[in-house]
């Protein structure tokens, strides 16, 4: 976003209360399932390391993937229950001064008026906190729910997208920043010429504008794009502000920023308008330690989670093919399914195509990320080389844990004491708004 070459720190909150981590020691112990005052003391957390954000996915479905139902998404708590979030976002912005939050919406199946309002609103509420995820929404499921069944095709997704994100910027600038007046003398309350009309004709929205609601406190609400396929790098490279990556290597990282600085550039920008979370799950412990505490994760699973996980992701009914299949022959299939294609190509490419989809899956249950694992200096020493190979151009996001929120409190109270002694991540907070932070 800025010239600064801080490592930014976000932690991704999306399936803490699922994906079997409800379940683990250190996890929900004490709380109210989905309860205010678990999230509450998670913002306190990463305020205390100083983070720049806290992440929530979203999908709004139950899962049928898994052998044509919903039984093992319901029966083994993965990727279900799916609350919306948005309230539980005041909460924690109440206990946690300074610390952002990145809140996840479809282009496909919300209006960009109302995306443009309730973002608008939540920055306000927050004072200047919000970022908006920009999704198209790969799942089938969710899809039927708002609608549409079948999917809409990929293409047709994208293309709804960049209009969505082109008229909810429309909206966001057509309050101009200095237009409130507020004069109780005068009863003046607002300038009218700074107010505008959008009249938004397109494709596929019509709008008028223009939004309701006084210029965000940060000057608009900062816009996250996700997508690693070429359509999702390209629509980064339009409209982004910041991206989430999941890479399984340095290399794949390095060539992941190439692209998408080559996306800026077809776009008249330049790489530091975009900058790059890379996605790790980091271990303070030896790697045997982290092996075993691995291990006994996944032991305590049904022996199908890990085929449960990838049927979700991958929109492919993985009850139905044979473990032993190759990576490699499953690419077209998934593929077809027009959902996140650019994860499983990473994947095949990092991993190798002759593994089997069951070890893969398996390896998936604790390894969604690139895993960091070992001595608070030897963690900091690859986040730091990952930060230089990529061009020093964003941050770290956290995820992967098996045990909520303990693995986020062994990164603050070990990790990030190093990152700031080596000054590479801030020992305050430089401003109040999210953009501030960073931006610093």
């Amino acid at each position: 976003m800025t010239e600064s070459r801080s490592i930014h720190l976000a932690a991704d909150l999306s399936f803490y209360h699922t994906d079997f981590v409800w379940r683990s020691p250190g996890g929900w112990q004490g709380h109210q399932y989905l309860g205010p005052e678990f999230y509450e003391d998670i913002a306190r957390l990463a305020a205390r390391g100083v983070f720049d954000m806290l992440f929530f996915g979203e999908a709004a479905e139950t899962p049928e993937n898994y052998g044509g139902n919903h039984d093992a998404s319901v029966k083994w708590g993965m990727r279900w229950p799916k609350h919306d979030m948005t309230p539980m976002i005041p909460l924690m912005a109440r206990v946690a001064e300074n610390i952002g939050f990145g809140m996840t919406m479809s282009t496909t199946y919300h209006n960009p008026f109302h995306v443009a309002r309730l973002f608008s609103s939540m920055d306000w509420i927050t004072g200047g906190r919000m970022a908006w995820n920009s999704v198209t929404s790969g799942y089938k499921n969710e899809a039927a729910n708002w609608g549409y069944d079948p999917i809409l095709p990929k293409d047709v997704r994208y293309d709804m997208a960049d209009e969505h994100m082109e008229v909810v910027a429309k909206l966001w600038g057509s309050v101009e920043q200095d237009a409130l007046i507020y004069d109780q003398v005068s009863g003046e309350f607002a300038d009218p010429s700074k107010v505008h009309l959008i009249n938004h004709v397109g494709e596929h929205f019509k709008v008028k504008g223009p939004l309701p609601v006084l210029p965000s406190p940060q000057g608009r609400p900062v816009v996250i794009q996700a997508g690693q396929s070429g359509r999702g790098l390209d629509l980064a490279g339009k409209h982004a502000e910041m991206q989430f990556a999941i890479n399984r290597t340095i290399e794949s990282m390095k060539k992941h920023r190439t692209d998408l600085d080559a996306a800026l550039a077809r776009h008249g920008r330049s790489p530091r308008d975009c900058g790059v979370l890379w996605s790790i799950r980091a271990q303070v412990c030896s790697p045997a330690e982290a092996e075993e505490r691995d291990r006994k994760f996944v032991e305590s699973l049904p022996p199908q989670a890990g085929m449960i996980m990838l049927s979700n992701l991958l929109g492919v009914d993985f009850s139905t093919v044979d473990g032993r299949t190759p990576l490699s022959e499953m690419v077209e299939r998934v593929r077809e399914q027009q959902g996140h294609f650019g994860f499983f190509q990473d994947a095949v490419e990092t991993s190798g195509p002759d593994m089997t989809v069951e070890q893969f899956g398996r390896i998936y249950l604790t390894d969604q990320a690139i895993k960091v694992v070992g001595t608070p200096k030897q963690i900091v020493d690859k986040i730091e080389e990952i930060h230089e190979a990529t061009g020093e151009n964003g941050g770290i996001i956290l995820e992967g844990c098996i045990a909520a929120p303990d693995e986020l409190r062994e990164f603050v109270e070990n990790v990030v004491p190093e990152l700031q002694r080596r000054g590479l991540s801030k020992k305050e907070y430089a401003g109040s708004t999210l953009r501030a932070n960073l931006e610093a």
